[in-house]
């Protein structure tokens, strides 16, 4: 049963067209520095969840429509399954990203994104 898979929000992924600047203003907003920085990705750690920043992108644009929500998973694969089985569809990945977590996102019969996240 998927209820036992998830286990709360890990982190909230926004998509921004100018990542140096967002970070900057996420660094204002927070009062904090980043906990993790690559090329590509910034995450702030929150304590009860994280703020991750991505550079936007053809899958995924700024704005509203740009945050992607990741739910803690203990089996990517059997998580990935049940959603599969409910009506959606992969998106993005499975990967293991830039932090060493395992990723992925799944649209459902809605068009709404559902990130999955799961610790290697």
């Amino acid at each position: 049963m998927i209820i036992s898979e998830i286990s709360g929000i890990d982190e909230v992924l926004f998509f921004v067209d100018n990542l140096a600047e967002a970070k900057e203003w996420i660094k204002v907003l927070l009062e904090k520095e980043p906990d993790f920085q690559s090329e590509n990705y910034y995450s702030f750690n929150l304590g009860f969840c994280k703020i991750g920043l991505h550079p936007s992108d053809s899958k995924s644009s700024s704005g509203v429509a740009g945050q992607v929500s990741y739910w803690k998973v203990s089996n990517m694969q059997s998580a990935i399954s049940h959603f599969i089985d409910h009506g959606c569809r992969l998106f993005r990945g499975p990967i293991i990203g830039v932090d060493g977590v395992k990723i992925c996102q799944l649209i459902d019969p809605f068009g709404n994104a559902w990130g999955l996240i799961e610790s290697v």
